[in-house]
């Protein structure tokens, strides 16, 4: 069985769930006679092979497609597109984002392949095909899809595999696709958002804010309780639509779907949107002065009380 990986890229090292990818590239492998390859969007990079090899890539494929490390819509797609159909690998991994649902909608299409998206973990059946797991209906339920169709294309959520160390050494190839059409957008180059604070999708602990903050001033509040935490800044739609705070802080179904170790949500009444995007977190801590509040419903542990007077004690306590 030859499995098959997108490596994104987080500034300028693998992402945490592309490790993951790798990770459980690795687990279906085991026992079975197949490889493991790592698909990287750039010119070779001795850091990557590093990094690739660290996680149990035993090939690592580098795309040469012009502007790719900026991830514009067609050049990935069509590179990616070009080399898996003349590899067939079996399975091909992906971390959920909207670029690589694209890959995988493009690849589903031109190679008549299966696709489940959104995963939380992937085995192998007794007939040798992929069953993958996914919540469903706003993460009320469980699903397990059986994909019949190869190449098996499959999204993995953030955080859903702990990347684990299968160090190999691994072969390095390069691909050149073929461009006919050519580019109508040229991209010179991405500036990332400068943040000391960990990726949203990929924290472990997340602070979030909601209407109840009351002023858009007071989400400072929030900011200074997750730099306390070392955690990542989350928000709810209504105060993103409402131009508090950026919308890639945004968590929930239109947002970012997010699986940390500790949630703590401040001031956020529980829309069925948010508690989707939510309901994957291990321990979600709920702070709201309404006793009825939905989000006491998926709460762990939850503190009926003013959030202007337990966050600025949560901070003292924590910098204490």
């Amino acid at each position: 069985m030859n499995i098959y990986t997108y490596i994104e890229m987080n500034e300028g090292a693998i992402s945490k769930t592309s490790a993951g990818c790798l990770t459980l590239g690795c687990q279906l492998t085991n026992g079975a006679d197949g490889k493991v390859t790592a698909i990287v969007l750039i010119n070779e990079d001795k850091t990557l092979v590093a990094e690739c090899s660290r996680y149990g890539a035993n090939r690592i494929v580098f795309i040469n497609a012009s502007n790719t490390v900026s991830n514009p819509p067609a050049n990935p797609v069509a590179g990616i597109v070009q080399f898996i159909l003349s590899e067939k690998p079996d399975i091909f991994l992906l971390p959920d984002n909207p670029v690589a649902r694209e890959i995988a909608s493009v690849l589903a299409i031109e190679n008549n392949g299966s696709v489940a998206v959104d995963c939380l973990d992937v085995k192998i059946d007794q007939d040798g095909r992929p069953v993958c797991r996914r919540p469903v209906y706003g993460g009320k339920a469980i699903a397990d899809l059986k994909l019949t169709k190869t190449p098996a294309i499959i999204t993995i959520r953030a955080n859903s595999v702990t990347p684990q160390e299968y160090i190999e050494q691994p072969e390095v190839f390069y691909f050149q696709p073929i461009l006919s059409d050519p580019q109508k957008v040229k991209i010179r180059g991405i500036l990332p958002l400068s943040s000391k604070r960990p990726v949203l999708n990929e924290a472990k602990i997340i602070v979030a804010g909601g209407r109840g903050l009351g002023a858009p001033e007071n989400f400072r509040m929030i900011e200074e309780l997750a730099d306390a935490l070392g955690a990542a800044v989350g928000a709810s739609r209504s105060i993103v639509d409402a131009g508090w705070v950026p919308q890639i802080h945004q968590v929930g179904q239109t947002g970012k779907t997010v699986t940390p170790d500790l949630y703590i949500a401040c001031g956020i009444s529980g829309a069925l949107q948010h508690i989707a995007g939510i309901s994957s977190a291990k321990c979600i801590v709920a702070i709201n002065t309404d006793p009825d509040a939905p989000i006491f419903r998926i709460a762990d542990y939850g503190i009926v009380a003013n959030l202007f007077e337990i966050i600025p004690e949560l901070i003292k306590l924590l910098r204490q």
